[in-house]
């Protein structure tokens, strides 16, 4: 069964480890839907958290899908360079 989980309006410092943190819970499931539909903003330290904890999902053997991921998100993960290591869609 997939878990979902759904990401909170603001990824950023102050709430990146509690993002990285339900990532790594979720991913016991081995299957993961992220709803990051609400992200309206993103700092350095939340794209951080994110691509961690989806390389950490990765060497885990866990898959994860994106569920509506907000125009803040995938433009943030593009500008750093992320959204291969993201996986965004």
């Amino acid at each position: 069964m997939k878990k979902k989980l759904v990401l909170a309006e603001e990824l950023r410092i102050a709430n990146a480890r509690a993002a990285f943190e339900a990532l790594e819970a979720a991913g016991a499931r081995k299957s993961i839907d992220i709803d990051a539909s609400r992200v309206a903003k993103v700092d350095a330290a939340g794209l951080q958290a994110l691509a961690a904890a989806t390389l950490r999902l990765r060497a885990r053997g866990a898959a994860w899908s994106w569920h509506a991921p907000s125009e803040a998100l995938t433009r943030a993960a593009r500008l750093a360079g992320l959204e291969g290591i993201l996986e965004l869609p």
